[in-house]
């Protein structure tokens, strides 16, 4: 697959979407993750307790999923940078995804497409060259 300047910048956009997305994701699941810890420590009876912790063990798995989501998005940019057709794909993936994701999504999500969808059109040949077919 020729990687074009425009390949180049999609798989880029992906890989800092992706880097955005986990560290946002590790962010509130700390964040959120000390607050429950407070909240069922200081639970006064041991039902609350339990509800506390099988809703904080629902919000890891989650945690969990959207992360290897986001590094998933990462690998597949940066397969692309590297000309593989699995990257492709994997962004084709995630810029139809990204649609759904207004505004910043949509935007990275409507370029990639483009970019990876375009024909591309074949480099001119030099006056003098030799074609080796």
């Amino acid at each position: 697959m020729p990687i074009d300047t425009h390949v180049r910048v999609a798989a880029w956009l992906h890989i800092v979407l992706g880097a955005l997305a986990a560290s946002t994701l590790l962010f509130l699941g700390l964040f959120f993750g000390v607050f429950g810890a407070i909240a069922a420590n200081t639970a006064q009876d041991a039902q609350a307790s339990t509800v506390f912790a099988w809703i904080g063990s629902l919000g890891a798995a989650f945690l969990l999923f959207f992360i290897g989501l986001a590094a998933l998005e990462i690998v597949g940019g940066v397969l692309l940078l590297r000309g593989s057709p699995a990257g492709r794909v994997i962004t084709l993936i995630f810029s139809i995804l990204g649609l759904l994701n207004i505004p910043i999504g949509t935007a990275v999500g409507v370029y990639s497409l483009w970019a990876l969808l375009r024909a591309v059109p074949p480099a001119p040949v030099r006056p003098g060259a030799v074609n080796t077919f």
